[in-house]
């Protein structure tokens, strides 16, 4: 029977991580077509419950993997994608493909060029199965919603969501997001899956749709930190540098900020996981970074006035075509005073040397927090404006710093759902962060069966 790169037994080839298909693709054992006509078919299965994607373009993936295994039989390998179906989030252009951010502003969209990630994707063999769907612009709520596979009336995180869900259910092997405030970290952490954000720059955002652009990050989610570190080698304009991971007892600091106002089930559960890295022989260290609780409203300034003066002309020309909840917040941006605006990228600056200094003070490989401090509530309970800031407190502050971070799985909550640990490493040390991640990784988490959906559920919004 397949394996997932060695890991243990799966059902399809659906459920197989980036590595172990192209192990099978490699050895001859499947096809790229097989491959491809798994994961569509999961797609179909699944679409109904959980509504990730935006589009699905099942003609053109398959016309793809066809391509594609007649340069296997000619010998022309593209690269280590070679083959590997991977879902793009509706905020990142492709070509001949609607890229429509969420949004009626941009209904009928079709780019005739890649956004630069695509164009390394296409580049090194990946096929493209569609576009994953997102808050509106990455600031709005996600309408008609994406829901989350291990509980469909609960929140499935955002704005990358329907990314996190579609590689839980197997309907992608890998999605590209963004991550503006934790939109790659928090549907990994929900999901079950693994989710990095690497150092700000580190990814060519040309072709973007804009937002905040000072602290949009692209990056991905996958099922294992291997395919992740996979992504990285692709996807990246540089490999990064890296402090050296201390084999025998690396240093890894738990700030305490990030742990006040926890959940105590997830509390618990990052905690059990911090553990088993100290059992594994790391250092664990209680500290703390000075000036985190400023950071929400600094991020809030400055994403809410950036993502307002981008969208100006569009909010003059056709305010009806924004959901409600987006058009308040890019009008609250237009209203940012400017001492409050330089207070904000004051700020920025403050976290990114608080964050630096207290790494450097206590000799630190890395940072391990929790991704979540609550568990995903129920979207009739969700209130956008009350609740996704606490949702994203503790992601946040690597945005406005800049420093990468990943959120992999550790476990359960005692409501049955995943967890998320996040690690955060010192900027341009993707490689640190991933070997940590590793330490610690749990395998992926995919629901089965996927719960059945009541017949009340057609009405959340």
């Amino acid at each position: 029977m397949l394996t997932p790169g060695g890991d243990g037994p799966v059902e399809s080839l659906a459920d197989l991580t980036i590595v172990g298909a192209a192990e099978e693709l490699r050895a001859g054992r499947v096809k790229a077509v097989e491959l491809v006509e798994a994961v569509l078919s999961r797609a179909r299965a699944t679409e109904p419950h959980v509504n990730a994607y935006a589009h699905l373009d099942c003609d053109a993936a398959l016309a793809a993997a066809r391509d594609a295994d007649r340069k296997w039989s000619d010998g022309q390998i593209s690269g280590p994608l070679h083959g590997i179906p991977i879902g793009i989030k509706d905020l990142i252009a492709t070509r001949g493909m609607p890229t429509e951010a969420g949004s009626d502003v941009l209904a009928g969209n079709v780019p005739n060029v890649d956004a630069a990630v695509v164009r390394r994707l296409r580049a090194a063999g990946a096929i493209i199965t569609g576009k994953h769907r997102t808050h509106e612009f990455g600031i709005g709520m996600n309408a008609p919603p994406t829901r989350n596979p291990w509980d469909l009336t609960r929140y499935p995180g955002g704005s990358t969501a329907g990314g996190g869900v579609s590689v839980a259910v197997g309907s992608s092997l890998a999605a590209i997001g963004t991550d503006g405030g934790g939109s790659i970290r928090k549907p990994a952490a929900i999901n079950g899956v693994v989710g990095l954000k690497p150092t700000f720059g580190m990814v060519d955002a040309d072709g973007l749709v804009p937002g905040g652009t000072s602290v949009d990050h692209i990056g991905w989610l996958t099922r294992s930190v291997a395919d992740a570190a996979l992504l990285h080698d692709v996807l990246s304009d540089q490999p990064g540098s890296d402090r050296p991971v201390r084999a025998a007892r690396p240093r890894i600091g738990c700030p305490a900020y990030f742990f006040d106002g926890i959940e105590e089930g997830i509390a618990e559960v990052v905690q059990r996981a911090v553990e088993s890295l100290a059992e594994r022989g790391a250092e664990v260290v209680l500290m703390d970074i000075p000036g985190m609780s400023e950071t929400p409203r600094a991020h809030t300034l400055l994403v809410s006035w950036e993502s307002a003066r981008l969208h100006r002309e569009w909010m003059d020309a056709c305010p009806q075509r924004y959901h409600p909840a987006s058009l308040r917040a890019l009008q609250a941006g237009s209203r940012v005073a400017d001492a409050d605006l330089q207070w904000a990228r004051d700020q920025r600056r403050r976290v990114r040397i608080a964050i630096d200094d207290a790494m450097d003070e206590h000799d630190l490989d890395a940072l391990c927090t929790p991704t979540l401090a609550l568990a995903p509530v129920p979207m009739a309970e969700m209130d956008p404006e009350r609740l996704l800031p606490e949702y994203c407190r503790l992601t946040l502050p690597f945005n406005l710093s800049g420093h990468p971070a990943a959120s992999v799985n550790c476990g359960t909550s005692p409501l049955g759902l995943p967890v998320g640990l996040q690690i955060v490493g010192r900027r341009y040390c993707e490689p640190t962060v991933l070997r940590l991640a590793a330490m610690t990784e749990l395998p992926a988490m995919r629901p089965q069966p996927l719960p059945g959906v009541a017949e009340d559920q057609a009405a959340i919004v």
